[in-house]
């Protein structure tokens, strides 16, 4: 099975880390998001990997190479300017026609759950399976009573029904 990639995209939102560095090669713990992404696929037995590339992408071949050196391997399709998700996936059909399943994650998540868990509710009638996690308030939430005093402070709490994408799919 094959998993894919999005490392294609610019990073804004690491800026500065990721002015001369793909997201991808951020580092955590001292070893960049990528290896963490092979290190978890290959504990699931997933070890052909298409890399959808494009801001600095030559960092991202130049470290990662055909994969060999990981115990994977690593196809590249390259995106010369940005198309999203819909189009970098549109752009790999090539290299994933023939694959009955394939996983997708974002290229800059590092998750502990079980792919294969995911991958096991696509079938005939569900084309795609998604991992969500709930969505949580960016802020404080303050609760006020009717003289305009706070009476309850909640930090950055989990909004009820609201779900979000977790970057596996």
């Amino acid at each position: 099975m094959k998993a894919v990639i999005l490392a294609g995209g610019y990073g804004k939102r690491l800026r500065p880390l990721t002015i001369d560095k793909p997201k991808p090669l951020v580092e955590i713990a001292g070893k960049p998001i990528l290896l963490w992404q092979i290190e978890w696929l290959k504990k699931y037995n997933i070890d052909e990997i298409v890399l959808l590339v494009g801001y600095l992408r030559d960092k991202i071949i130049e470290y990662i190479g055909s994969g060999r050196k990981f115990d994977v391997k690593v196809t590249y399709v390259v995106e010369d300017e940005p198309l999203g998700t819909g189009g970098a996936l549109k752009n790999a059909e090539p290299v994933l026609r023939n694959e009955e399943k394939f996983l997708v994650l974002n290229g800059d998540i590092i998750t502990n759950l079980d792919p294969l868990k995911l991958l096991a509710n696509v079938n005939e009638n569900i084309v795609v399976s998604i991992a969500a996690v709930p969505l949580r308030s960016p802020y404080g939430i303050l609760s006020i009573d009717e003289k305009g005093y706070i009476i309850r402070f909640e930090e950055k709490p989990i909004i009820e029904n609201y779900w979000i994408n977790a970057g596996v799919y």
